[in-house]
């Protein structure tokens, strides 16, 4: 079609079925819906395999206690070496300690002492 109304020619068309169907607003309306499913995919397999899947959880759970028994095995060992400490303190400043441990231990005498060894069971 032209139009006579003024000295220019004008040509008018009108949108064709195909153009009508490739309207930017509905396309960007399918794409925000096929992205909200996709991540509301994603997002429903991902929560089914953490509340589903036992390994994870599990070797966290064993770690936290090999952590706990660790501590508690520095803990023994903290108090092991402060009862050493204490008794090589002793032994340098008594000679009682000194004597205690030659007879008990090393099975040791002074001159005129005598000692009775009885057999261990």
């Amino acid at each position: 079609m032209r139009c006579r109304a003024s000295r220019r020619n004008y040509t008018f068309r009108m949108p064709s079925a195909v153009s009508a169907t490739r309207d930017p607003r509905r396309a960007t309306q399918v794409t925000l819906k096929a992205v909200v499913m996709l991540s509301g995919v994603v997002t429903v397999l991902a929560v089914f395999s953490l509340f589903f899947s036992a390994r994870p959880t599990s070797e966290l759970q064993q770690s936290r206690q090999r952590v706990a028994a660790l501590r508690a095995e520095i803990v023994r060992l903290q108090n092991e070496n402060a009862q050493l400490r204490a008794e090589i303190d002793s032994v340098h400043k008594s000679t009682y300690a000194v004597e205690r441990i030659a007879r008990e231990d090393l099975g040791m005498s002074k001159k005129g002492e005598v000692v009775y060894m009885l057999p261990r069971k």
